[in-house]
């Protein structure tokens, strides 16, 4: 049966954690730029947790700590914070964040504010397709497209760009976890200022 209702996307497509839970996994990404016979390949984990923050490890083919929350995007290299970009002084981070969380958690509503929201298949296998709502926005207008496909979890992630680049992220070995984090990991996505 194939089901395309936005509805049965937000209730149904991709993991849904509650309250206190967190994502746990791994990711392979592939990029490929025009003009560029190469695929550019990095792979590492990931931790997200909803309403908190994801942090990002890139391990291969550099070790590059990215962390995203609502309050800030920040990019950490062998223990040094190299960019820190407020929320306060860029809104569009909130956002950003608000539909990175909703898309590996399968909640598409932030989504609807910029890009049309197209889901196929059922709780097994689906799919969902996001294209802009306005292709002259100064950042969603730069994607041709971006295709979701899961079925528990969301498994893979295609980025299609208007200038012809793309990047494909397949999500591997994820697990939901209702630990706390603890440590650096709770550390890194504490939200209130340094003192």
């Amino acid at each position: 049966m194939t089901l395309t209702s936005v509805c049965f996307a937000e209730l149904a497509m991709g993991p849904t954690l509650a309250a206190g839970q967190t994502l746990h996994g791994r990711f392979v990404e592939e990029r490929h730029l025009k003009g560029l016979s190469s695929t550019l390949k990095s792979e590492g984990s990931f931790v997200l947790a909803p309403g908190k923050g994801l942090i990002w490890r890139m391990e291969q083919p550099i070790q590059t700590l990215t962390v995203i929350t609502p309050a800030a995007i920040r990019q950490i290299i062998d223990g040094s914070e190299v960019q820190h970009i407020d929320a306060a002084r860029v809104p569009f981070i909130a956002h950003f964040y608000d539909m990175l969380n909703g898309s590996l958690i399968g909640d598409w509503s932030a989504m609807r504010h910029d890009f049309v929201v197209k889901s196929t298949g059922d709780r097994q296998a689906w799919r969902t397709v996001l294209t802009p709502l306005q292709p002259d926005d100064p950042i969603a207008g730069m994607l041709a497209s971006i295709v979701i496909s899961g079925g528990k979890m969301v498994d893979s992630v295609d980025i299609n760009r208007t200038n012809g680049d793309s990047e494909h992220m397949a999500f591997l070995d994820q697990k939901v976890s209702n630990v706390p984090l603890v440590g650096e990991e709770a550390r890194l996505l504490d939200s209130r200022p340094a003192s």
